[in-house]
């Protein structure tokens, strides 16, 4: 389907559009006209009406996740999916105290550190190590130190968070949110992969569905 109808300026859409259309127009002309038309992905549903036709077949746009973290939104959506965890461990340490593989991220002072049980091996990305939050009680907490493969680390400053406090990755609460688009912008990456990555050592719990 359409290569980069990500980008609403590129003029390679309406190129592909053009091309499928003398196509079909092949089968009419030979009294065999194509019974359903459809090349639409979400980048076309969102920015090209033109390749709409018969069908449209959104994938990433059917979560509520725009195509790209940098998409213009031109259509209101809102996720179908959240991510959550609950804090499992918390320990106070002292300045110059490292943390996690590699010592990457060492405190500034004293601190409260809290260990949150998700790991690059359910498909959290190793690349937001040092670089992603988490909201925690209505508050943004940095990720600290890096992602390992079941568990990660937050620095939560000078607030002593409780084992079992909900975690929220991708979500909202208390008025703050986080979006896979945010997400995948921290991660250098596309939101199809922060979701795709997302494996099934993590449980589902269907909600409204």
């Amino acid at each position: 389907h359409l290569a980069c109808a990500d980008d609403p300026e590129d003029p390679m859409t309406l190129e592909q559009v053009d091309r499928f259309l003398t196509a079909v127009s092949i089968f009419e002309r030979l009294d065999a006209p194509v019974p359903l038309r459809h090349l639409a992905n979400s980048g076309g549903v969102l920015y090209f009406p033109q390749s709409h036709l018969d069908l449209i077949r959104p994938g990433i746009l059917l979560y509520g996740v725009y195509p790209d973290s940098s998409s213009p939104h031109v259509l209101d959506v809102r996720p179908a999916l959240q991510l959550k965890s609950r804090v499992s461990f918390r320990k106070s340490v002292p300045k110059g105290f490292s943390v996690s593989y590699g010592s990457t991220w060492t405190s500034g002072g004293s601190t409260e550190i809290s260990t949150i049980p998700l790991g690059y091996g359910d498909g959290f990305r190793r690349h937001l190590s040092n670089h992603g939050e988490v909201i925690i009680r209505g508050k943004r907490r940095a990720i600290v130190g890096r992602v390992c493969m079941d568990q990660f680390m937050v620095n939560s400053k000078n607030e002593a968070l409780e084992v079992g406090d909900d975690v929220v990755l991708i979500g909202e609460q208390d008025g703050q949110s986080i979006t896979v688009e945010e997400m995948s912008g921290w991660a250098e990456t596309i939101p199809y992969e922060i979701l795709t990555n997302l494996n099934d050592r993590i449980p589902r719990i269907y909600s409204n569905g």
